[in-house]
């Protein structure tokens, strides 16, 4: 049998390579909905992320002032702002105030939610026996107990006399 015999008579089939449209617009379409789930998941993380950190940031710092207070065997206040979604950090009795500059990560002794990563998270109201001063005594004891609301979800509850928070 000669070479061009065994070429003729081996004949492959034509063989259908690659996707219909069809395929591919249901692989896009399948696609769009896992990506689009995942955003709307992951949004709902962040926000969830972000609104424990600033829990954290407000939970610590009231710790860190109570034990301040007793360190320096001093009158010291953090006092929040609604309206401007901050709070500030005082020294010295109610008649003689002045502002603690050195409190970590504050700003010349005050914490903004208004700009940056915290941006998202409102503080909603902050009341402590009819005022927003939450102060600690010298002995670290606090004036008056009272509750922080974070984003009208949250609330950061403080104990009259120990100064201890809970979240609830």
């Amino acid at each position: 049998m000669s070479i061009q015999k065994l070429k003729n008579s081996y004949t492959s089939p034509v063989a259908q390579s690659g996707f219909t449209l069809i395929e591919l617009l249901i692989t896009i379409t399948i696609l769009a909905i896992f990506v689009a789930v995942s955003v709307t998941q992951s949004d709902l993380r962040t926000n969830r992320f972000t609104r424990q950190i600033a829990i954290d940031r407000i939970t610590t710092d009231i710790d860190l002032v109570r034990s301040m207070a007793f360190a320096r065997h001093d009158t010291l206040t953090m006092v929040f702002s609604a309206n401007n979604n901050s709070y500030s950090f005082f020294t010295g009795p109610d008649t003689d105030r002045s502002v603690m500059l050195e409190v970590p990560g504050s700003d010349n002794g005050i914490v903004s939610f208004s700009s940056g990563m915290l941006a998202t998270i409102d503080i909603t109201s902050a009341t402590f026996n009819s005022s927003s001063e939450l102060q600690f005594l010298p002995l670290g004891n606090v004036k008056s107990g009272g509750t922080i609301l974070i984003d009208n979800s949250v609330t950061i509850t403080v104990a009259d006399h120990t100064g201890r928070w809970s979240v609830n």
